[in-house]
């Protein structure tokens, strides 16, 4: 279990360590001075969070990996030991949050709309929403095995594209939409 793992359990109950890390990393996307905390934990909702130095010490440790500079940034996803179904329904939870946390922080944060980002940006925002729908047990019974050997082979491509995904969308909200080219 990584250390931010660790925080993100020690942050929350009632709610995925998926979903507390989407949207910390959707707000924080932003490029907010001073995370507004207060809209984190009105988006995630008080009783499924634990106290809020738990959840600072989450958000802290959250923002210095999506921002370090050695790109060790990852989406807090459950390990590859986790049955496929879990993992599958974790990465469209991180995505949903993502996307909450990402409308909440430029809602708050008056600094533009989400129409305002570039083609690519955009694509990548719809991307993500589509992620978020994924039903890991959606087909019938014989389609079941051949989707799940098929999700299996995509799903480090689809952790690989969510990093880099979010790298850019948090680099182009932040440096705006009129600097890139679309």
């Amino acid at each position: 279990m990584s250390d931010l793992t660790a925080l993100a359990l020690d942050a929350a109950h009632q709610v995925s360590v998926a979903e507390l890390h989407g949207a910390i990393c959707g707000f924080a996307a932003c490029g907010w001075e001073e995370f507004p905390l207060q809209e984190l934990v009105d988006l995630i909702g008080v009783d499924l969070l634990t106290d809020e130095a738990s959840v600072s010490r989450l958000v802290d440790a959250s923002i210095e990996a999506l921002f370090s500079e050695d790109l060790r940034f990852v989406p807090l996803l459950p390990d590859d030991d986790e049955p496929l179904a879990a993992r599958l329904e974790a990465l469209g939870q991180w995505c949903a949050a993502f996307l909450a946390g990402l409308g909440a922080g430029i809602a708050a944060g008056d600094i533009g709309e989400l129409v305002d980002l570039s083609e690519d940006a955009q694509e990548i925002l719809e991307d993500f929403a589509a992620i978020a729908d994924i039903d890991p047990e959606s087909g019938s019974e014989s389609d079941q095995a051949s989707l799940v050997e098929q999700a299996e082979a995509d799903f480090v491509e689809l952790k690989e594209f969510l990093k880099v995904g979010t790298l850019l969308i948090s680099s182009l909200v932040i440096y705006g939409a009129d600097d890139q080219s679309g």
